[in-house]
């Protein structure tokens, strides 16, 4: 990363021996605290909402999973110190603040949309910090040392975007509900395709349970020059499903699925092709091989989480290694992550789609050549 860390992390080795044990002593940590210790002690900052009643669970998930990761990844010569807040965004920036005083090197956080828009439009950043989610603005300027990383469903409403356009269609159905993620696949995959295909065309669909509404949907998605994607969730894809032209080919985000066993239900979305990470669709994938999972069992949405704790530790680490974010690159549980330029560390999920119940691993690559022919 920055040369001064790299000086820095030699100076921990020689100060203070061999790596140390991940600790979670900073939970109550305070400012006074930090001015009491002398000298500061050099340490990672992992900053998430455990004290928060919504964000809580998927808190301590997350850290679940970097936990998990520390046990197997490569020693670091620095402690890990675990600083609980709530959601509130100016929690989170006296948090981070308490952690800079402290000694931190390096912030891995916050995990809420509100507390990275926070602490992007801070002027706090003094040391490399990997977020765990994006801000809500894609146009809001990031400060140097700032990096967005996550499981942000935008980004994969725009790489469904990529891979449907090898289809060779020009027309886009997007099937969409009032649901502010929903909007957000809406429009990252509209503009996605219609910056990728040549006179690109994009038609919306307002999601409506209305059993008048559904019987005339076979009609509004037919088209040899058409294809859908549906920016919704499995239990409204699965109520559509059956009402879609069965000629249209149909596109969806991860979250279209919710596990491989249940196959009465993965039989309602059949051929639905989406993306999703390795953790869960590919468990022979050397990174996932490698991990302990949880040890209680979680819901797929909570294993998401627990897969991106993984590979937030992994990435950190990588990051403490590399001269710059450029180098930065891996084959991670949650995808395989690399850097876009100017602050962004990118997920690339999987490729699946449903077959009579089962769920398929799709190589895009061989799509492609079968189209082409």
């Amino acid at each position: 990363m920055q040369q001064f860390i790299k000086i820095f992390l030699v100076l921990i080795v020689t100060l203070y021996g061999s790596p140390q044990a991940f600790s979670t002593d900073a939970e109550d940590y305070s400012m006074e605290d930090a001015v009491a210790d002398v000298p500061l002690v050099p340490h990672i900052a992992l900053l998430l909402p455990l004290q928060s009643s919504s964000f809580g669970d998927a808190a301590e998930v997350v850290q679940q999973g970097f936990v998990t990761a520390t046990m197997r990844g490569e020693a670091l010569p620095l402690i890990i110190r675990v600083y609980a807040t709530s959601a509130d965004p100016l929690d989170i920036l006296v948090s981070y603040q308490e952690a800079i005083a402290a000694g931190a090197v390096m912030v891995v956080g916050p995990l809420t949309r509100d507390g990275v828009s926070a602490l992007a439009s801070s002027h706090l950043i003094t040391v490399p910090t990997l977020t765990l989610n994006a801000a809500d603005s894609e146009h809001q300027v990031m400060p140097p040392n700032l990096y967005q990383f996550g499981l942000q469903m935008e980004n994969e409403a725009s790489q469904v975007a990529a891979w449907a356009g090898r289809e060779n269609k020009q027309h886009a159905i997007i099937i969409s509900d009032n649901n502010p993620l929903s909007r957000r696949l809406q429009t990252a995959f509209a503009n996605q395709w219609l910056q990728l295909i040549p006179h690109a065309t994009v038609d919306s669909i307002a999601f409506d349970a209305d059993q008048g509404t559904l019987n005339t949907l076979r009609r509004h998605t037919a088209g040899k020059d058409a294809l859908i994607f549906l920016a919704l969730d499995a239990e409204k894809s699965r109520l559509l499903r059956h009402y879609l032209n069965p000629s249209t080919p149909v596109y969806a985000t991860s979250q279209i699925f919710i596990n491989s066993s249940d196959s009465l239900f993965n039989h309602d979305l059949d051929n639905i092709k989406f993306l999703d990470m390795p953790w869960l669709l590919q468990p022979d994938h050397p990174a996932v091989m490698a991990y302990q999972r949880a040890d209680k069992p979680l819901s797929t949405d909570m294993e998401r989480l627990y897969a991106l704790g993984i590979d937030a530790f992994r990435l950190m680490a990588l990051m403490f290694q590399a001269r710059s974010a450029h180098e930065v690159s891996l084959d991670g549980v949650t995808g395989y992550i690399r850097f876009v330029p100017p602050n962004q560390f990118v997920r690339e999920p999987i490729a699946a789609r449903f077959d009579k119940g089962r769920v398929l691993l799709v190589n895009i690559q061989e799509e492609v050549l079968i189209n082409e022919r």
